[in-house]
């Protein structure tokens, strides 16, 4: 199989499992990870390693990728559990590496991890127990509060190949660029494709508007990333793309990275000069390659509108990658994105600011008119008809921002160093365990979106009803307090403002907010 094939069949998936792969095969597509070194720390230290994760994750792949190095540690080595008709014998073995304190690796999806450790519970508790409390503590929010001894885990399904940090997306470009270029390629545009993603500009955009899929929620298997660059550099050879550049490809795939960089594309990014002289063909500077060769104003698209807009499409991509100025384009994503991102890469420095800030946008969501951010309110809704939203929201409770903590997750110690980036923060009371708010990435940009103006009505709906429930728990956990001076807020959140009525020695007083 040639080099081209190799890399187009990445794409949907046949050469991304790696027991479909030889040991040259594993090679070609192989990017060195911090993750490598410290699965060989740990088996070093005779440690019980169960590799999990969801199918494609790359469990096998960093076992055979290793497998000299590993069966010189006389470990007990399991590439895929999916394969074992027994796991009785599997549970056996584990037993006996743990009592004997020998080293043990297994790669198992969640599912059948759970139905092995079921046996384990019932061959030998200790290690069951062991890795159970393992398995909690992964990912931890504090000071890791449980010690490895004989068993670890590293779950894949926390592993982040985006991290920025670690550079990988980069890495992976550079090796499939390199297989293809191996070859003697004929096809006009995947040539054209390739000196593009050479020149360090386009690059960088590229791999920018990549990295803003960590934004989501979503976990990316390492075959997801692998099939997103194949497919952005050689969908051109496909039949059904044939021809198609790379700066439109990044945008047409089911692939689900590329899903997700589909809601980045810079046709979504208005600039009503830009957008108007890219459509009359007048920007001829400052590309980086050739400059388009028809614009949507051309005579051949005066009768067809859907062609023009396609053409349109194609250009703002072209001037987005490569187009000195392209780079501006890219400022214009939305602020809630950027504001989401500053929020995991600030946390440790801009932590009070980041509690008041959700602080205040909780508060918003019953009362958008509210700048409090010193004090969480506990609304209250009421609505006969659950099909209508709720026009008032009431207040007699609060509880301090200073009782409430933010905190971010991260890998557990004996994981460190593993590629991860955080997908949501946790607001809570101090040092108690519950009630907990989960803010995820569509969570954040919901409240940001609040305090942006954004009207309540047109929100979806589970993001009150999450927050009521919390606030119902902070009350019934006694940890709020009745408001100054007996003060009761009526908010009117179609019209966002208030009410107040104060109860003061058995008399009722009344303000209107202005």
């Amino acid at each position: 199989m040639g080099n081209l094939d190799f890399v187009k069949k990445l794409y949907n998936g046949k050469n991304c499992y790696s027991d479909h792969m030889s040991d040259e095969e594993l090679e070609l597509v192989h990017i060195h990870s911090r993750l490598e070194d410290l699965i060989l720390e740990l088996l070093e230290s005779r440690k019980i390693v169960f590799l999990t994760g969801n199918p494609g994750d790359g469990k096998t792949f960093l076992i055979k990728r290793q497998l000299e190095k590993i069966k010189a540690l006389n470990a007990y080595i399991e590439t895929d559990l999916n394969r074992v008709a027994n796991y009785e014998e599997v549970a056996n073995k584990l037993v006996e590496c743990y009592e004997q304190e020998t080293p043990a690796i297994v790669a198992v999806n969640e599912y059948q991890f759970y139905q092995l450790c079921k046996i384990l519970k019932r061959i030998n508790n200790n290690i069951y127990t062991e890795t159970m409390n393992v398995k909690k503590d992964c990912i931890i929010y504090d000071i890791p509060n449980v010690s490895i001894k004989r068993t670890v885990i590293v779950d894949l399904n926390e592993r982040s190949l985006l991290d920025k940090d670690r550079a990988l997306t980069e890495e992976i470009i550079d090796r499939i660029c390199s297989l293809l270029k191996a070859e003697d390629i004929q096809n006009t545009q995947l040539k054209k494709n390739l000196t593009a993603i050479e020149k360090k500009e386009i690059r960088t955009q590229l791999i920018k508007i990549i990295e803003l899929a960590t934004t989501s929620s979503e976990h990316y298997a390492v075959r997801d990333i692998l099939g997103a660059v194949s497919f952005i550099l050689t969908a051109c050879t496909m039949d059904e793309y044939e021809g198609m550049p790379y700066y439109d490809a990044v945008f047409e795939s089911t692939n689900p990275l590329l899903e997700t960089v589909k809601q980045f594309d810079p046709i979504y990014l208005s600039h009503s000069v830009m957008d108007e002289a890219l459509w009359n063909g007048e920007i001829k500077e400052k590309w980086l390659l050739d400059s388009p060769t028809e614009w949507p104003s051309a005579e051949r698209y005066e009768e067809n509108v859907e062609g023009a807009v396609e053409c349109f499409k194609s250009i703002k991509r072209k001037y987005y990658f490569e187009n000195e100025d392209g780079a501006n384009l890219f400022m214009l994503q939305p602020d809630e994105i950027k504001r989401c991102t500053e929020i995991f890469t600030s946390f440790e420095t801009q932590k009070k600011q980041i509690k008041e800030r959700i602080i205040r946008g909780l508060n918003k969501l019953f009362l958008p008119s509210s700048d409090d951010k010193k004090l969480l309110r506990i609304w209250t809704t009421h609505r006969y008809d659950l099909s209508i939203d709720a026009g008032v929201a009431i207040s007699s409770r609060y509880i301090d921002a200073s009782e409430l903590e933010i905190k971010m997750p991260k890998p557990n110690d004996w994981m460190k160093g593993m590629e991860y980036v955080p997908n949501h923060v946790l607001l809570k009371p101090r040092e108690q365990e519950k009630p907990v708010l989960i803010l995820d990435v569509d969570f954040l940009r919901t409240l940001d979106a609040v305090e942006a103006g954004y009207p309540i009505g047109l929100l979806a709906p589970q993001y009150e009803q999450t927050v009521t429930r919390f606030l119902r728990q902070l009350d019934d956990y006694n940890l709020t307090e009745d408001n100054d001076d007996g003060e009761i807020i009526i908010a009117n959140r179609k019209k966002s403002y208030k009410k107040s009525i104060y109860v003061i020695e058995n008399k009722y007083n009344f303000e209107e907010e202005d």
